[in-house]
């Protein structure tokens, strides 16, 4: 490791994160850190291409759920020690933002959710997952509490979806609607459903998912 020049660390913490080498990758995110690589840039030039790479394995079925989960918790750790290494004043600027996520009342599917959830923390979003079956009042004061950029709804039951449009509603009539954003998930919505209720995002998929969320964000290619 101490041989190789900056170019061959990205190149290496890539490839440790895609084969979701937990150790590995750590050890060389602390390594880039000793050498004074901006964290910023071990953040773009290797842990998200690595980690782009295993959400596409992930999409093609090279993948599955548990190397999704590995891959990304050792994203997360290494962003959470690179943030450590910032001063107070500087350390918002490797989040890409606050997300509260969740199902609405009467919805026990989490699968989709917490998939969503784990490609948002490897992109670089703090998660606030507040679990299944909850009140649309849970969304709102969570996001208060917070202070979150974007409410995800992952809504797998039709019997729930009229949900999604109280949350609209609500945000709304509390005067919050400008406040947060909104994304909408799961089998029991639709594009044109979304777009109806006023939602800021749909995705028929986790992968579209954060890439709407960086775009809502402000953080998209």
């Amino acid at each position: 490791m101490r041989n190789m020049d900056v170019s061959q660390l990205f190149s290496k913490l890539s490839g440790e994160v895609v084969e979701y080498n937990h150790d590995a990758v750590i050890e060389l995110v602390k390594e880039l850190i000793a050498r004074g690589v901006d964290p910023l840039r071990i953040i773009d030039e290797g842990l998200l291409p690595g980690i782009e790479i295993v959400k596409d394995k992930f999409e093609k079925l090279e993948y599955f759920l548990p190397e999704l989960i590995f891959a990304s918790e050792a994203v997360k750790e290494s962003i959470n020690l690179l943030i450590s290494t910032l001063p107070e004043s500087e350390k918002n600027s490797l989040v890409n933002g606050k997300v509260v996520i969740g199902t609405p009342k009467g919805d026990i599917h989490d699968v989709g959710k917490n998939i969503f959830a784990t490609l948002l923390m490897a992109s670089g979003f703090e998660i606030y997952d507040i679990g299944i079956d909850n009140h649309i009042d849970s969304f709102i004061e969570k996001a208060k509490e917070v202070d979150a950029d974007i409410i995800a709804m992952s809504c797998l039951m039709t019997t729930s979806m009229v949900q999604t449009k109280e949350l609209m509603e609500d945000l709304v009539r509390l005067g919050l609607r400008d406040r947060f954003k909104v994304i909408l998930g799961g089998g029991a919505i639709q594009a044109s459903y979304a777009e109806t209720i006023g939602a800021d995002g749909y995705s028929v998929d986790a992968a579209g998912g954060v890439n709407m969320a960086k775009a809502l964000v402000g953080k998209g290619a």
